[in-house]
């Protein structure tokens, strides 16, 4: 660097550049109306001023960016506002619909049959194992429930109280192995037992077994309660028939069924407290 400040050349540019300056300087003073002082000086602060306005500017548009910025993130949040109260709204909407579908089946079963009595009741906790064998309901023996009390959805069979509680009770639901539920197909009337798998149940599939080989229930069969036992009223729906299954090395059959209660979507639900 040194050594280029010193070359012949470099001193050749400084004094071409200070003659075009000095230059410029003079021009600009013969041709202003002020003293060459102030003209100086003027031409001196001419870039300073460039400078500041380009400043100003970009920082008037900065600040105009800025405030349009928060503007729109304004909108945007009032947006996701009423987003969150529309979806809230629609979940409510949903909740009503559904308590209100389970409202008109309970009122038909209730006229069906005047003489059962009920208890009201929402589903406050599912087994842990996330396949719906268990519920713990709001309610208990405070409400008039008690063990083996059947729990229903309208006129679809949901399980069976097992334990209680002053303010809360267990429900084993038909997706449970260790429910067994005395059925009929309503157009054969050939009767059986339903129950379920640890594996069927994974699948929320549920299964009457020891059928005859030559039984005559279908696929799309209706399959209710026989009321067989004393702990389960007849005629409550458990579901529909989806497959037969059976071979050769099998000497029986087995039905594969559908329950009717989509046990995920559950909220609320009925106990049978008393029934003839």
């Amino acid at each position: 660097m040194r050594r280029l400040l010193k070359t012949s050349a470099f001193k050749a540019f400084a004094f071409c550049l200070a003659m075009l300056m000095l230059g410029s300087l003079l021009s600009f003073v013969l041709h202003s109306g002020a003293s060459p002082i102030t003209s100086a000086l003027s031409f001196a602060a001419t870039p300073v001023q460039s400078i500041c306005a380009e400043l100003a500017n970009a920082a008037s548009d900065f600040l105009g960016y800025f405030r349009s910025s928060h503007v729109l993130q304004s909108k945007i949040d009032a947006q996701e506002s009423e987003l969150a109260r529309l979806r809230e709204r629609i979940t409510d909407y949903d909740a009503a619909q559904k308590k209100l579908a389970l409202y008109e089946e309970f009122l038909e079963l209730k006229k069906e049959h005047p003489d059962h009595k009920y208890a009201e009741a929402s589903i406050i906790g599912i087994d842990p194992a996330g396949n719906y064998g268990a519920l713990t309901l709001n309610r208990g023996t405070l409400s008039g429930i008690s063990v083996q009390d059947p729990v229903l959805y309208g006129k679809y069979l949901v399980g069976l109280v097992v334990k209680t509680e002053p303010t809360s009770c267990t429900v084993q639901t038909l997706l449970n192995p260790d429910v067994h539920v005395s059925v009929y197909e309503t157009i054969t009337q050939e009767v059986g037992v339903c129950g379920t798998t640890v594996a069927l149940a994974e699948t929320s599939m549920l299964q009457i077994a020891q059928l005859d080989r030559s039984t005559a229930i279908t696929v799309g069969g209706l399959i209710n309660t026989s009321g067989l036992g004393g702990i389960y009223p007849k005629d409550l729906i458990i579901g529909t028939v989806r497959e037969i299954q059976g071979d050769s090395k099998i000497v029986s059959a087995v039905a594969i069924v559908e329950p009717a209660v989509d046990f995920a979507s559950l909220r609320d639900v009925f106990v049978l407290t008393s029934f003839s």
